[in-house]
Formats: C-alpha cells, structure tokens, sequence
C-alpha cells in the first residue's frame, strides 16, 4: 500500500515519516502523478483548494481505480470542520474516511494508522 500524502506545514510530513512505511509526496503546484498501485492519501485541512488539488491527483489518469481511502490531519480546535478537506474528500468520490489525528499525530496515532492500514490490506 502506497501512503501518498501533501503536507504545507510539515505537520503531515512528520506523521508520514512516523509511521515508515511506503510514501508518496504530492507537489503542491503539480498533483499530476500517475499512481499505478493501491493508494491511500492523508490530507492536512487548510482551505477548499487543498480538496481541488487533492482532486486533480484523484482524476488524473485512472488514480481514481486504485484509491482506497482518505486519511485526515487537523485541529480538535476546528470542531465541526475538523479535518473537513479529508471528509469532503471522502464524500466526494464516496472513499471511505479511514483516520483521522491531530496535527503530527501521537506514537499511539501511528500504532492505530499502522493496524488500520494492515487490516485492510488482509481483508483485500
């Protein structure tokens, strides 16, 4: 599994690099890279244009075929848009959330992400 990530702050980077595991950096000016395996994306939550770039990446070629779900990073400060670009992605192109954490995540965040990613990959 492909952990494909965007990260402006490097809250998202530290996360990625946390878990070891197979990555990915979108470029923020150009999202246009073909994915040819299966494919998660952890997005940050900034503005709406995070979830058009996001987007761009997602329609590029057949990307679409070999996405697998959405992971979200944000503030509990945000409350009801907390991780919003990751949600609205995820009913966008009807994507499963599969996780969410706060800012550069926890060591507990990393084992949870590590076991989410690892179950699904023994169920398909």
């Amino acid at each position: 599994m492909l952990i494909t990530f965007i990260s402006l702050t490097g809250n998202v980077r530290n996360f990625v690099k946390s878990v070891e595991m197979r990555n990915l950096e979108v470029d923020f000016s150009n999202p246009l890279i073909e994915i040819n395996e299966d494919f998660i994306i952890i997005v940050p939550t900034y503005d709406s244009e995070i979830t058009d770039i996001i987007s761009e990446l997602i329609e590029y070629k057949d990307n679409i075929k070999h996405l697998i779900g959405f992971v979200g990073s944000g503030s509990l400060n945000f409350d009801k848009d907390y991780c919003f670009n990751a949600k609205d992605l995820s009913n966008k192109y009807d994507k499963p959330l599969l996780f969410t954490f706060e800012f550069s995540g926890t060591n507990d965040d990393v084992v949870k992400f590590k076991k989410e990613v690892e179950e699904w990959n023994h169920q398909n």
